[in-house]
């Protein structure tokens, strides 16, 4: 993959994860209500949020493509990788159990959770398609 495709699919994967992100950001405090109704247990429902919310946001720098030092370049990748593991477990559980697709938060409601899990698929194809095409770790 050239670099222009491979700085465009990157754009595209940070856009995508940057929508539930501030989905999730713009009703945080309903958040956690919205995981209880989807099936993460109610103890786990506000680290899940919390964890969730920092491992996209800590992703994005690497999909932006910003300067970092090769440490942070490679923590924004794992990180990537970690938040799209914790929306396809969320997803698949709110799957499982009947509910709504809540990887949007409370902001967007009443979205068809096949649509939702395919759109986590997708992210998962351009993440994996950015990562293995990029060969260096940092500039």
């Amino acid at each position: 993959m050239s670099r222009k495709v491979n700085k465009i699919v990157k754009l595209i994967a940070g856009i995508l994860i940057m929508v539930p992100l501030l989905c999730q950001l713009f009703t945080f405090e309903k958040f956690s209500a919205v995981l209880t109704s989807a099936g993460v247990p109610s103890s786990l429902n506000l680290p899940i949020a919390i964890i969730l919310v920092v491992v996209e946001l800590t992703s994005l720098p690497f999909l932006i493509d910003m300067n970092m030092t090769k440490r942070i370049t490679l923590t924004s990748r794992v990180t990537g990788f970690l938040s799209l593991g914790i929306m396809t477990v969320i997803s698949f559980l709110a799957f499982a159990n009947g509910h709504a697709a809540v990887i949007f938060g409370a902001t967007i409601k009443n979205v068809n959770n096949v649509a939702a899990i395919f759109l986590v698929f997708m992210m998962w194809i351009l993440l994996i398609c950015v990562n293995l095409s990029t060969k260096k770790t940092a500039k």
